[in-house]
């Protein structure tokens, strides 16, 4: 984990800024000293992590746990922390992105999603990024559970095409779970695991407009966006404010005090 972090639900939320974070990213992946990888952290996520604790295990063995949601951002007042700025899935991808394109030799790995969606990332991508190189793109198998013939063969093609940064998009807690299970096999020095950026840099899902961002209700927007999907997780949000809300009054403290831990 990186030092600049605040506890909260259990877990070291990174306090860096945006810039701070996408910096961070890029120095890893020019290290190329191991592999590392970073995991966004909502509401939603925070609670469904106190009800299943591989998923627990795997945000807490990430390098780096960035504050993907407007939930975040409440806990930490709550607490009296200083996050004030989301860090997101989508804007980490274009900024990091870009910045490796800029710097040339560089290449990703886009593992997840449909043939098509691939597809249509991929045309997106070569408009986007030119100076970064696609070194490979797989569509895995849609199960639940991957079994472990399925973890193998996926962590072989990644390794095969030796990329810089592999995005992940198999959704949460699915994608994190992967990566706790593949982390020993892997030879890539950064992986992010993005979930729902595949559809919306697909184009398959609308991206919110900025004003929608910058009120926090980037929920609101993909509740509204795919109502059937999302309703479910929309309901962690005041579920993980109120348990926040019993967490101050207990004495806990995002920069001090006892965390949280899941039952």
């Amino acid at each position: 984990m990186v030092d600049q972090v605040e506890v909260i639900g259990g877990l070291e939320i990174s306090s860096r800024s945006f810039l701070e974070t996408t910096g961070v990213l890029v120095d890893w992946v020019a290290k190329r000293d191991k592999t590392r990888y970073f995991a966004c952290v909502n509401a939603h996520s925070a609670e469904l992590a106190r009800r299943d604790s591989t998923f627990m295990t795997a945000l807490r063995g990430a390098d780096i746990l960035i504050a993907d949601g407007v939930g975040l951002l409440v806990a930490s007042w709550i607490l009296g922390g200083s996050i004030r700025e989301r860090v997101t899935g989508p804007d980490v991808f274009l900024a990091v992105s870009e910045a490796l394109a800029r710097a040339g030799n560089h290449s990703v790995y886009y593992l997840g999603g449909s043939e098509a969606t691939l597809e249509k990332i991929r045309v997106r991508h070569l408009e986007r990024f030119p100076g970064l190189r696609i070194a490979g793109m797989y569509s895995p198998p849609y199960r639940q559970h991957f079994v472990e013939t399925d973890l193998v063969l996926m962590a072989n093609r990644v390794n095969e095409a030796a990329p810089d940064l592999l995005w992940i998009g198999l959704g949460a807690p699915k994608q994190e779970k992967w990566i706790l299970a593949n982390r020993d096999r892997l030879h890539v020095p950064l992986c992010g695991p993005v979930g729902a950026l595949f559809d919306y840099f697909a184009g398959n899902l609308p991206m919110p407009p900025k004003w929608v961002e910058r009120a926090g209700l980037h929920w609101a927007h993909r509740l509204y966006s795919d109502p059937r999907r999302i309703w479910r997780r929309s309901l962690d949000i005041p579920v993980f404010v109120t348990r926040t809300l019993c967490d101050r009054l207990r004495g806990v403290r995002a920069n001090g005090g006892p965390p949280s831990r899941p039952p």
